[in-house]
């Protein structure tokens, strides 16, 4: 959002893209199997970017582009709890 409006007054358009989870094969075929689909995933942020959005979300990633920083916190916490335990 600083960026977009350092340089609203410039030729540059600053869109900003907040993926979930994404389920790909990047690092490896089958590591990455819990997230969106990944057509689904390119066709969401291709329509965002059709309707001239600037900042373009998918999934559970709509909600988080509007928290607050202590629901980003919570977030987070919340998602490193539940990772930790998976590991343990």
């Amino acid at each position: 959002m600083s960026l977009r409006h350092q340089l609203a007054n410039t030729s540059v358009e600053v869109i900003e893209v907040a993926p979930p989870a994404v389920n790909t094969d990047l690092g490896g075929s089958g590591l990455h199997t819990h997230g969106e689909p990944l057509d689904a995933f390119t066709d969401g942020i291709f329509q965002g970017l059709e309707e001239g959005k600037q900042e373009i979300g998918y999934g559970s990633s709509v909600n988080r582009l509007r928290m607050s920083r202590d629901e980003i916190d919570a977030y987070v916490e919340k998602m490193y709890q539940a990772m930790k335990s998976t590991i343990e």
